[in-house]
């Protein structure tokens, strides 16, 4: 059984416990796990109104009520972690001081990237060979480098794609080697209260194709989809999981061809909510041609058949 707070009194609970509160969206606080090295982006999440956290990694994937939350991280008993999150809620006083600072340093959902930072990497891959060519061999035109206002930072060595939120202002940036395969965010970049492509998708229509990376959103705009999203990662806050309810009547599932994405394919049909759920699906008998992982991996011919082939979900759940 879980327990409501005031805001105030769980901020109070959470930083008692050491928990790091990076951001707040709707009734719930997003936070650094305190139980998997989170340090990139807050994949915890804390309701004051249900009294109840859940962390989006799924690696680490714990849940429960804030009293479970206390006894875990003080190492107390059930009674003892009671008489802490009583000791820990504030007064009267405290609370309403609380609630004044609250709303004189209220500050936007989202805070807005400097468009001069997204214009210079910009600029900078139009001017370099390398950066370039390293899109064109993830199968990405000139033409999509432009239209996503790709960039390309030469101290970094590293490509980079903006991101929006639902309302189109540029929150961030998503950064990736053009060596080897590691990735560079820019800081607090809030992909659990977005989606890559989000803002465009959203116009095109009711229905919202969902796969994992901002590539394979591209790949699918170059093959005649404008209306695809990326989680950014193998996991989906409720918050984004709302934005495909608001948004979308149909939404086609095209996550990585592996255990992971399968996975994140089915947590997210089972939380839409009166939607219709397809997978895409290359053949009777074939998820994706020649073993590919994921949309990179295909032609657009390939792509436009998956997205045809698309099956409902309770047909792709019993193959």
């Amino acid at each position: 059984m879980s327990d409501a707070y005031t805001k105030a009194d769980l901020r109070s609970i959470l930083q008692s416990c050491g928990i790091q509160i990076i951001s707040q969206s709707g009734q719930d606080f997003l936070c650094l796990c305190p139980f998997h090295h989170n340090t990139d982006s807050p994949a915890f999440a804390v309701s004051y109104s249900k009294g109840l956290y859940v962390c989006y990694n799924q690696s680490c994937n714990s849940a429960g009520t804030v009293l479970d939350l206390v006894m875990k991280l003080t190492n107390r008993n059930n009674y003892e972690a009671m008489r802490y999150i009583s000791t820990n809620k504030l007064s009267d006083a405290e609370i309403l001081e609380e609630e004044l600072k609250e709303l004189l340093d209220e500050k936007p959902e989202f805070e807005e990237f400097p468009q001069s930072t997204l214009d210079k990497l910009f600029n900078d891959l139009c001017n370099s060979t390398v950066a370039q060519q390293y899109f064109k061999s993830r199968n990405i035109t000139f033409e999509a480098m432009d239209y996503f206002k790709l960039g390309y930072s030469e101290n970094q060595r590293m490509v980079t794609v903006p991101l929006h939120s639902p309302d189109g202002v540029p929150v961030g940036i998503i950064g990736r080697s053009i060596e080897g395969k590691s990735f560079k965010n820019s800081n607090n970049l809030p992909r659990n209260k977005t989606m890559f492509n989000l803002h465009r998708a959203k116009r095109e229509g009711g229905t919202i194709i969902v796969v994992e990376s901002s590539f394979d959103v591209i790949r699918l705009w170059q093959a005649g989809f404008p209306n695809a999203v990326a989680t950014l990662g193998g996991s989906i806050s409720d918050i984004n999981i709302n934005h495909l309810n608001r948004y979308a009547s149909t939404v086609i599932l095209m996550t990585d061809n592996d255990g992971a994405g399968r996975m994140l394919g089915k947590t997210i049909a089972g939380k839409l909510k009166n939607k219709n759920v397809l997978w895409a699906k290359y053949d009777h008998d074939v998820i994706y041609p020649r073993l590919a992982k994921d949309v990179g991996d295909m032609t657009d011919e390939e792509i436009k058949q998956c997205i045809k082939n698309a099956i409902p979900h309770f047909e792709y759940a019993n193959m």
